[in-house]
């Protein structure tokens, strides 16, 4: 192996060993947990160290920082657990209201505005009830004029009664967001001083243990009507983020540094050193150099008629990247990218292609695994597949048996053993290898986020509590 080839592999196996604390999206990206020892029988009670119940649900995993564990809350809202009891430390809202530093004026403009929109959607309640009634006759009838003006009649009541709204409320409103993303999932991520946070009304927030904002910083909103989940990351000394473009802000300040715009993803980026410099990979194949924001030769992975559908964290494993990213019957595709040895030649020509492999036409939300010559991957669907991490050759294909969901969770090494899960609250761990062998089958209630490993505790956010699990 070259002498710098090898460095950028230590430097990059290295930076896939977990450190104690949790501090980010998939524990560094890769989702590795090789140093801990937790319990893996969840549904007996004895192995429940806490539970609690949250306030609102969530989809991003929590971060443990020391004795404190973060989590966050719809829409806008980071709390803070003890991490050996449960108990609450701390609880901080990041709304508009929150971070506008909004003078007494204002906010009593704000608050009347408030109580007036509530008696307002009183009156409009049923009229918006009479115009989906009257408007499904009408489109089953087109040439009836007489329904065509009720609906006329009904819209201009409403749009009347919306005028009477006070203008500032527009200023607060929330933008569109798909009701199983919500404005929640993005994972924050943490220094181990500070906590860094996203949330889907385009906020970002600094924070520190204690739950005291340093700074925020309003930016745009996220730029497709689902909302938005490309979890916030610290490289290269900059505070990484996206909502409608990839974006380094200052992480001592919050101040603008450079911006990339890029089509629509929903995955974070994954990152790697080369000669010690720092450089972005996304789902789309697009590289990025962290100093700078430049933009070097990159892939262009688009899927026909769902330009999207890319949504989970690629795998950094030594000097190579695996990706997959599909839509239903219409794409699926695994890559293997190799990263050069010199970064003239990571700018002259960025990563380069291994292999391709064509893999099952569906939708990917659980990021990939690596694991001694092994890619795991996830569909959507629930089919399990192994592939060859040198070749792309196929191993085996299996569709997990029993009552399955979406598969949002990502993929997980822990402790020797894979972890996975959907979203109607089945998780398994799974033996690594060339067979299909389940080692554990859980019921853990919906879920749509990933949990966290800390030594012998597993921590686990679900739609309506956290958990911590001890192994006895």
């Amino acid at each position: 192996m070259k002498p710098i080839l090898f460095t950028l592999f230590v430097a990059l196996l290295t930076a896939a060993l977990p450190a104690e604390d949790v501090t980010s999206w998939r524990n560094g990206g890769n989702g590795l947990y090789p140093h801990v020892n937790p319990a893996t029988n969840w549904n007996d009670p004895s192995a429940i160290l806490w539970e609690v119940e949250t306030p609102d649900w969530a989809n991003a995993a929590p971060l443990i920082i020391g004795n404190r564990l973060i989590y966050t809350v719809e829409p806008t809202t980071l709390i803070c657990l003890d991490a050996a009891t449960g108990q609450q430390l701390w609880e901080v809202s990041n709304s508009y209201e929150d971070v506008a530093n909004l003078g007494p004026e204002v906010q009593t403009r704000l608050i009347r505005a408030k109580q007036q929109k509530e008696i307002l959607e009183i009156e409009l309640k049923p009229l918006r009830q009479e115009l989906y009634k009257i408007n499904r006759r009408y489109q089953r009838d087109k040439d009836n004029a007489a329904l065509r003006d009720q609906v006329r009649v009904v819209r201009k009541k409403i749009a009347d009664l919306e005028a009477k709204a006070d203008p500032i409320l527009k200023r607060f409103e929330l933008p569109k967001s798909h009701a199983t993303n919500g404005y929640a999932s993005y994972t924050p991520c943490s220094d181990g001083e500070y906590i860094y946070n996203c949330n889907g009304l385009g906020i970002v927030t600094k924070h520190d243990l204690n739950g005291n904002r340093v700074w925020s910083k309003v930016m745009e909103k996220p730029d497709h009507n689902w909302g938005g989940s490309t979890s916030p990351q610290l490289v290269g000394g900059k505070l990484i983020i996206r909502f409608s473009d990839y974006t380094a802000l200052d992480p001592e300040t919050g101040d603008e540094l450079w911006r990339v715009a890029n089509p629509i993803n929903w995955g974070t980026p994954s990152s790697f050193q080369v000669e010690g410099q720092s450089f972005l990979y996304t789902g789309r194949g697009e590289l990025i150099r962290v100093s700078d924001g430049e933009k070097l030769p990159s892939q262009d992975w688009t899927i026909p008629q769902k330009k999207f559908a890319f949504f989970n964290t690629n795998f950094v494993s030594g000097n190579r990247v695996y990706a997959v990213h599909g839509a239903k019957a219409l794409q699926g595709d695994l890559y293997c990218m190799e990263i050069p040895a010199t970064i003239a030649a990571l700018e002259t020509y960025g990563l380069q292609e291994v292999w391709h492999t064509n893999v099952s036409q569906e939708r990917y939300y659980a990021s990939p695994l690596v694991h001694e010559g092994l890619v795991y991957i996830f569909t959507m669907g629930q089919i399990f597949q192994v592939l060859e991490a040198d070749t792309g050759e196929l191993v085996y294909s299996h569709k997990i048996p029993g009552r399955m969901d979406r598969t949002f969770p990502g993929l997980l090494l822990v402790n020797g053993m894979i972890y996975a899960g959907e979203e109607n609250g089945t998780a398994f761990f799974l033996k690594p290898g060339r067979e299909y062998e389940e080692l554990a089958r859980l019921d853990v209630g919906e879920c749509r986020s990933t949990p966290i490993f800390k030594d012998d505790i597993a921590y686990l956010r679900t739609m309506e509590k956290v958990y911590a699990f001890k192994a006895k």
